[in-house]
């Protein structure tokens, strides 16, 4: 099986911008997906010992798209890989793994590459893991969007009772699935970027005023605003009074030491009546 430069495991949301920027530059890759759909590897990490790997090519970059929980399975899919490419290729060595995963733990105001994730559990020990392990780059990303993934397309999923909740908390952070993508090519190009690195588009987003292009969530704000808890939050007594926009929200994460160490910065910051810039 012939040697490529990029495995890319789970070819979802960001791997299809992965795998149309590394197109691009000419980077040989491969993925995988669950049934082998659109000509990829059909293959699925198995957490048992009998993980098979002969599907995968030897890469010197693996970038894991799903999540990994434990410790355990992070030496499986890890030393699994590795060992059983070095049975076929005697100089092959640990490739440079690349995790995904989420900010959800950082809740320090602001939090940045050296805040401690405030809780732990079975994906953030697995990351924390194949750092200390086999000195993997992890990029815990914030808020995906891009082509459907559209964040004004989110206030559908508001009930009064969850606009209630995050009136405390407006605070919306974003990352282009493209940005991600860069992200990645340039830990490939640089080659030695590891450890944890949150990763955003570096611009923080009034959650509410995205929401209130729904007539519906207007409409749950207005019944909302009955309550003197609430006039008092929003400092205001009707929906049109509502003070709206990023000044009136706290930045949680700052990402500014990973976009610095890469050299790149991001390119696609999301504006409520524009377009998509990079749809696939």
């Amino acid at each position: 099986m012939e040697q490529i430069k990029v495995l890319i495991l789970g070819h979802g949301f960001v791997g299809e911008y992965l795998a149309e920027l590394l197109a691009k530059n000419s980077v040989d890759y491969a993925a995988t997906t669950r049934n082998g759909r659109n000509a990829t590897i059909k293959w699925q990490f198995s957490s048992t010992d009998t993980a098979d790997f002969s599907a995968l090519p030897a890469a010197p970059f693996v970038v894991v798209m799903f999540p990994v929980n434990g410790s355990a399975d992070v030496d499986l899919l890890c030393r699994g890989y590795t060992t059983y490419h070095q049975t076929l290729h005697p100089n092959y060595k640990q490739p440079l793994w690349i995790f995904l995963g989420s900010t959800r733990a950082f809740t320090q105001l602001p939090s940045t590459k050296f805040t401690p994730p405030d809780t732990n559990g079975p994906r953030m020990d697995a990351e924390t893991h194949a750092i200390d392990k086999y000195n993997a780059c992890v990029l815990n990303l914030v808020g995906l969007w891009g082509g459907a993934r559209c964040p004004r397309g989110w206030a559908r999923f508001y009930t009064k009772d969850r606009l209630r909740t995050r009136l405390n908390d407006r605070s919306l952070h974003l990352v282009h699935g493209a940005d991600v993508a860069r992200a990645i090519l340039e830990v490939v190009r640089d080659g030695t970027i590891n450890g944890r690195w949150l990763v955003s588009d570096q611009r923080v987003y009034d959650m509410l005023q995205i929401v209130m292009c729904d007539g519906r969530v207007r409409g749950l704000l207005s019944e909302l605003l009955e309550d003197k808890d609430v006039q008092a939050i929003l400092r205001a007594t009707r929906v049109e009074d509502v003070e709206l926009g990023p000044k009136y929200v706290t930045r949680r994460i700052d990402s500014s030491h990973f976009w610095d160490r890469a050299g790149i910065q991001p390119h696609y910051i999301y504006a409520l009546d524009q377009p998509d810039p990079h749809a696939i």
